[in-house]
Parts: structure tokens; sequence; C-alpha cells
């Protein structure tokens, strides 16, 4: 029939007006611009990521730290020179000069003795720290400051990955789903031009005309949406990435885009259970939460080594000169110390009992942390038996869409089905189609947050150039 091939002018205009409006959410064509792979994504993410380079330099900081806490048991070794000049009458001597000759009279006075006047000290002076267990015991204590710093550096590269190959997953969803509704408003303006050239004929009642006006209408405006959540996906990347936020890309869903997860995951998602081991050994949160429950430990000792005695030992050598510095005047000390604490008012008492209750909510956290991880795994693992099983559901429901679709719209062009059948195929179609890339998607996500619940995501951007990394 010829009514299907008759387009008439106006709706021409229309579409074309549409189209161009739609495109203009969209200056730069996708075309002409640089196709970012999921890599080259991560491998952008990694080096310019501001919270992980936050990270790197607390991770350096703990080095330095730890450098800082073991210089205690190094000689600490330094050069003093003072200058000082006095003037007091406490030190005024009471000498009788009377009986002496007259020129001994001026001969005594403080500054002989070297009470008062000008007075230099030039020397070198050593201290070295023989015991002192709360020194030990931050040593330790850097140690596992710096162990964690390295672990949290770890996560946030982990967390790094997972959101930037989420946030792409998120691109190529939005990106297919726009494809959808581009063939939905395609699938509309056909459904009116049939419409319109079947009531130009006398075949169709103008009811028929504006359904399938309000039907290419509401195509219209998801095809907007979907180009705007296409836009929003890729500003979200940029801020992980660490680029410009008005940066574009073209991003190809390659293999990612008809991937179809195997059966025998099935099994694999069953038995979440035995993923808790790899999780509890790989998980820097884990690690971090241990390490915490060592540290507190280590509080623990070092507010026990305050009762315990502090041993020291100091030397000087230089010239402790009065009047002019002639460096003549030699001058050396040796000494050694022992401190010994008595009492301080319940300080350290309370310290340690602190120390203990502190080493008692970390026990938690740490138990808490495993726990948490343990349910991420188990909610993670059932969400992704459910979006495999559903994939399979959505594959078999877009073929029957299709056909059904198809069948409708031939009906109708023959006079043979009402414009709501063809409204509602159509409907159906597209939630087919859009149920596929979502649930597609949903399981991609789902197993990336898997990777990641177990500490096993791969923080190497070239092991995602293909979708192997869909196997660990």
């Amino acid at each position: 029939m010829n009514l299907r091939i008759s387009i008439s002018t106006r709706f021409l205009s229309t579409a074309l007006v549409a189209a161009l409006w739609i495109s203009a959410l969209c200056p730069v064509h996708a075309q002409d611009l640089k196709t970012l792979t999921l890599s080259d994504a991560i491998s952008q993410a990694l080096e310019l990521n501001r919270e992980l380079q936050a990270l790197q330099f607390e991770e350096r900081a703990s080095a330095n730290a730890r450098s800082e806490a073991r210089s205690a048991l190094f000689p600490q070794l330094s050069w003093e020179t003072s200058a000082s000049k006095s003037e007091s009458d406490r030190y005024k001597m009471q000498i009788d000069t009377s009986s002496l000759p007259d020129e001994f009279s001026g001969l005594f006075s403080a500054d002989d003795f070297g009470f008062t006047g000008a007075n230099y000290i030039n020397r070198f002076q050593w201290q070295q720290l023989l015991f002192d267990y709360s020194v030990i015991g931050q040593m330790k204590l850097s140690d596992l400051q710096e162990e964690a710093a390295q672990w949290q550096t770890k996560g946030q590269e982990q967390t790094v990955v997972y959101n930037t190959v989420a946030a792409y997953l998120d691109i190529l969803r939005a990106q297919e789903l726009l494809q959808v509704q581009k063939q939905r408003l395609q699938l509309a303006e056909e459904q009116l031009d049939t419409a319109q050239v079947g009531f130009d004929n006398g075949l169709r009642i103008r009811t028929d005309v504006l359904r399938a006006e309000l039907t290419r209408s509401s195509a219209m405006r998801d095809v907007v949406s979907a180009e705007i959540s296409v836009e929003r996906a890729q500003s979200t990347l940029n801020e992980i990435m660490g680029a410009p936020m008005q940066s574009r890309h073209a991003f190809a869903a390659g293999a990612l885009g008809a991937y179809n997860p195997p059966q025998e995951y099935d099994a694999r998602f069953q038995a979440y259970t035995e993923l808790f081991s790899a999780a509890e050994e790989n998980h820097p949160a884990v690690h971090i939460a241990r390490l915490l429950v060592k540290q507190s430990e280590e509080s623990i000792n070092m507010a026990r080594g305050e009762f315990l005695p502090r041993l020291s030992g100091q030397a000087s050598w230089g010239f402790n000169e009065q009047g002019d510095p002639r460096f003549k005047e030699e001058e050396w000390t040796l000494a050694g110390a022992i401190t010994i604490p008595i009492f301080e008012g319940g300080r350290r008492t309370a310290k340690l009992r602190g120390a203990k209750e502190i080493a008692s909510a970390n026990e938690k956290r740490y138990e808490n942390t495993v726990r948490s991880i343990h349910n991420i795994i188990e909610q993670t693992a059932l969400s992704l038996r459910e979006e495999r099983r559903n994939l399979d559901i959505a594959l078999e429901a877009v073929e029957v869409g299709k056909e059904n679709y198809d069948r409708f719209q031939n009906l109708y062009a023959e006079g043979l089905a009402d414009s709501l059948d063809v409204t509602q195929a159509l409907t159906e179609l597209v939630e087919s189609q859009t149920n596929v890339v979502t649930t597609r998607y949903n399981y991609l996500s789902y197993y990336i947050q898997l990777l990641q619940a177990q500490g096993t995501i791969s923080i190497h951007a070239q092991q995602y150039n293909n979708d192997q990394w869909l196997t660990q």
C-alpha cells in the first residue's frame, strides 16, 4: 500500500524541527570527540583524583612520623652559645681594706668570684636516652600507623577504580537508553505519518492523529531526558577523573554492551559464603580496622610503660669564661639520671583505663567492619543472581515485543487494528528494550561492587582493556 510511505510536508517539517531541537542539547557530536576507553579513564583517575592524592601525601607524612619517632633512640647533640652580664647588690662583698696597703685596696670585688659581670658559655652538649618505654611504644605505634596509611591509600585506589568503572557504566547505560528513546521517537513518527495519511484519505478519525501526536510528544520528552542523563553521567566521571567538568568524550560500549553473564556463575554466587575469607584477607577496611585494634593495644602498653623508670645520660664539653671569651677555661660534665614516677594524682591509672576502653571500642568496630563487608557480599551476590536471570527474561521479551509491535503496526496500516493497540505495543517494546539495558548494566555494576567488597578489584588500568576483568 502507498499509505505507509505518503508523508505529509507538515509533519516532515515538525519532525525536522524536533530533531534540530534535540541535537541542540549536545552541540558537539560524538564523531567529533575522542573516544575515552575504560582503561584510559581509570588511568587518569588514578593519576589525578584529588582524594587519592591527599591520601598519598598523608602516607608520606606517616613515613616521616615513623622516622621522627625513631630519632629518640639516637644521641642528641647540640652546640650551646650564651652570653650574659649581671650586676647585683646581693653579691657585693663587705671586705675591710683599711688595714691593707693601698695597692691591695681595689683587688677584691664580686667580679673576681664570677658572681657578676660578663659571662660566656660555649660548649657541646650530648644527651642519650637509655630507657623509656613510652618512646619504644611510640615507635611501634608509628609503624602501625604507617601500615594503616598504606592500606588507606590502597583502599582509596580501589575506591577510585570502582567509582570510575561505575560512572563509565552509567554513561554506557545512559547512551543505550538514549538510543532506545530515539528509536521510540522514530517509530512514533511513523505511527503519526500512518495516522495522518489515513485521516487525509478518510480511513482514520482525527482521534488517531491526536493520539499519535501525543505519543510522539512523549517520546520527544524522553529523548530530551535521556540526553541530559548522558551529560550528567559524563560530568560525574569528569569529577572522579579530575578532568575539567565541561570536557566531553565519546564512549564505546564494545563487549560490555553485549555482555551476557554465563549461567555457571549462578553456582558461584549461590556459594557466596566462600567469598568471606577473601574479603577478610584482602579488603583494606578490614586491615585498617585490625590495625586500629593493634594500635589501641600498643597504647595500653605505652600507658603501662609510664609506671616504669626512665633512664638517660648526658655530657657536655666546652668553655665557661668570665670577662672576655678566650676559649681557655675548659669545662666538662658527665651525668646520668633515673626518673621514677611515684604519684601524679591518678593520671597514669586513668590513662591506662581509658586506653583499655578505647581498645574494646576498636574491637567492636573491627567486628562490625567484618560483618558489614560480609553483608555487602551477600546482598551483592543475591542481586547478581537476580539480574542474571532477569537478563535472560528481558532478552526474550525484546524478541516478543518486536514481533508484537510489527504485527500491530501492519494490522493498523491495513485498518484491522486500533491506534491504542499500536501505542501499547510500542510502549511494551520500549519497556522490554529498556529492561535489557538496565538489567545488563545493573549486573555489571553489582559485579564490580562484589570485587570491591572482596578487596580484589584490580587497580591496574591496563587490565580493563577488555572484558577479562569480568572473570575475576
